[in-house]
């Protein structure tokens, strides 16, 4: 059996570069029904069609962009902005909730809180692969 590995990557980058492609794989795949389905997704969930197109749009362009960084052969940088944007958007998706800014149903909160705690969760697991690099 043998191992496909990234051009100079160390073995101590594996857990990193997995968790960065998983990411661009969910989030793009994400995306596709934000875009396709935006009005029905909006009227499920009370989020504004312009908001549901938007997170869409910039959720495939995220998986393409992440899933790219993923295989450079310095991933710290990538890393770094992938952690920062799934701790934004962890505070981003928990503030809009709390902050009631539009008329969430009962699956707009699922939704946010979801995002949440998946952006939380990828984040951490993200962040301790960086920390393996050292």
């Amino acid at each position: 059996m043998t191992a496909t590995t990234v051009p100079g990557a160390d073995t101590r980058s594996g857990l990193l570069r997995f968790a960065m492609r998983l990411d661009a794989m969910l989030v793009g795949i994400t995306g596709i029904p934000f875009v396709v389905a935006a009005g029905w997704l909006s009227s499920l969930t009370g989020i504004p069609v312009a908001v549901e197109y938007a997170l869409g749009v910039f959720f495939l362009a995220y998986g393409g962009v992440v899933y790219w960084l993923a295989g450079l052969d310095d991933v710290r940088p990538g890393a770094l902005a992938t952690i920062a944007m799934n701790a934004l958007f962890t505070i981003g998706f928990v503030g809009a909730e709390v902050a009631g800014v539009w008329p969430l149903t009962g699956w707009g909160i699922g939704v946010l809180l979801g995002g949440a705690l998946y952006t939380a969760v990828i984040g951490a697991v993200q962040y301790v692969g960086l920390r393996r690099l050292r």
